[in-house]
């Protein structure tokens, strides 16, 4: 069936000149305006109530008959207050204390005089009365909110009110934008921008910082101009000890993704040149105290020989004394220590080494920028490897997912071991390679006092004769053992067809 339908005609639209709509919204003289809108002939005239002049309000308030003032005319009084105040200025200050009255309970008259008051303080204009703004003492404030709110305006009336806006803002834990909008002020005003530069003075000052004050400080950061956030982190960052990294990773973290050398889109080149020098202790706190931990949870959790217990505790001392060159670190578990250790790395991200038949070993792979440094834990290698930086080494040491102990070894790199007294040597090695102890040590952790006067120029005390000796007695086992280790994994890698040294 086929349906046939007329087509729809519609009549055209009329055009409107300019002129036209201007003359419809008024009448046809020049710069005319609309005209009042008239109350319609059949409402009865003792239904219109014309409005009240301001003496008749003024005079309401006076006589402390506060029911009959509508908020139209509350809105009305505060309007044209100033002008009746030169009209009559032996009232002036006696009116507007008792306006203030008032306020103390009628929550709209408060929040509107507070809010005006704020406006006053930031623009400096005269759209409140002078006898108001004078007055505002007469205000009490019952409520912790009010008292607040008091606190801001006092605050806000100073010549330069930034620093303790932003002390007030520490104080009640809100960003000072948040501080404002919280109590119902107005929040667009330039004490506040000029408080977000006072942040960083406010929180280095604090001592014993818990978490809140941490999130406040991220919180402040999330809401300042590009332009405040850099100079914030800089002065963090200079006048904040890494120790605080220990306790607040997150402030480290946040820091490391905005600004980390590695990271794209980072803001590092923006740093101050002493600002980026700490930033990097600040990030080697961080990965410092990760492997700390995870050599704590092994010695706690897993069962070790003592001599494999007091290996992994002279490296942990060792390494703490190059704690400020770690910038990143990864670590890789064997399949046998993850169910015994990933619950104490829920928040970290561990990677498992594929099993390979080697003995079991955790291992940890330093970047200390130009070199990177792989540690072995345990077993009868449990040697160091050092390897020089470049894209096919970073690729396969922090990025790759078939990693095995067999597979590092399959690396290469140069070697060292931990075979008695190998701190003095290792020292030396690392410093051939131009990689330093933190800057400042004069006492090597985990060394005796003997042994452990560290300087710049020389490194550690030589070891006697005799340790000497039965070092290198120990050592030619070592190295019988970590060449057959080599030879092992090569075969491994030879019979797999997995990549052989860099």
């Amino acid at each position: 069936m086929n349906f046939h339908f007329s087509q729809l005609t519609l009549p055209p639209l009329n055009q409107f000149r300019c002129e036209a709509l201007i003359k419809l919204a008024g009448n046809n003289s020049e710069n005319s305006f609309p005209q009042p809108l008239q109350i319609p002939s059949c409402v009865p005239q003792s239904l219109i109530t014309p409005p009240r002049k301001i003496d008749e309000i003024i005079s309401d308030i006076q006589n402390s008959q506060i029911d009959r003032i509508t908020l139209l005319e509350w809105v009305y009084c505060l309007y044209l207050k100033q002008k009746w105040d030169l009209q009559n200025p032996e009232q002036a200050e006696n009116t507007s204390e008792a306006i203030w009255k008032v306020a103390n309970h009628n929550a709209w008259l408060k929040h509107r005089l507070f809010w005006d008051l704020v406006i006053h303080y930031n623009q400096d204009n005269q759209t409140l009365a002078s006898s108001l703004i004078n007055s505002f003492s007469i205000f009490i404030a019952q409520t912790n909110s009010e008292k607040v709110s008091v606190q801001i305006i006092n605050i806000l009336s100073k010549p330069f009110p930034a620093s303790e806006l932003a002390k007030l803002s520490w104080q009640n834990l809100l960003t000072p934008r948040q501080l404002l909008t919280n109590y119902q002020l107005p929040h667009k005003i330039n004490a506040v921008k000029e408080a977000f530069d006072y942040v960083a003075i406010q929180f280095t000052k604090a001592k014993n910082l818990n978490s809140q004050q941490v999130k406040w400080l991220l919180n402040c950061l999330k809401q300042m101009s590009r332009e405040q956030e850099l100079k914030t982190i800089d002065y963090l960052l200079i006048n904040t000890s890494p120790e605080i990294t220990h306790s607040h990773s997150e402030l480290a973290s946040w820091i490391s993704q905005n600004y980390g050398s590695d990271v794209i889109n980072s803001r590092w080149s923006e740093l101050s040149s002493t600002a980026k020098t700490a930033l990097k202790k600040w990030i080697g706190a961080v990965n410092y105290r990760d492997f700390q931990k995870l050599v704590d949870v092994i010695l706690k959790k897993l069962y070790l020989q003592e001599y494999e217990a007091k290996r992994l505790r002279n490296r942990k001392e060792f390494w703490a004394n190059y704690s400020d060159r770690f910038e990143r670190i990864r670590i890789l578990l064997p399949q046998s220590s993850v169910k015994v250790l990933e619950n104490s790395f829920a928040d970290q991200d561990i990677s498992i080494l594929i099993e390979d038949g080697s003995s079991p070993t955790e291992v940890c792979i330093f970047d200390f920028g130009e070199w990177f440094i792989v540690e072995f834990f345990r077993g009868n290698g449990s040697e160091t490897r050092l390897f020089k930086n470049d894209s096919i080494v970073e690729k396969k040491l922090f990025h790759s997912h078939e990693l095995s102990v067999k597979r590092l070894r399959c690396l290469g790199g140069e070697i060292h071991d931990h075979v008695f007294i190998w701190q003095y040597y290792c020292e030396q090695w690392l410093r051939r390679k131009n990689i330093f102890p933190n800057q400042g040590i004069t006492r090597f952790l985990g060394l005796s006092f003997l042994y452990n006067q560290y300087s710049l120029q020389q490194g550690l005390p030589e070891p006697s004769w005799e340790n000497k000796q039965q070092r290198s007695y120990r050592l030619e086992q070592w190295q019988r053992e970590i060449n057959r280790l080599e030879q092992e994994a090569k075969r491994f890698c030879q019979d797999n067809q997995i990549f052989q040294s860099v």
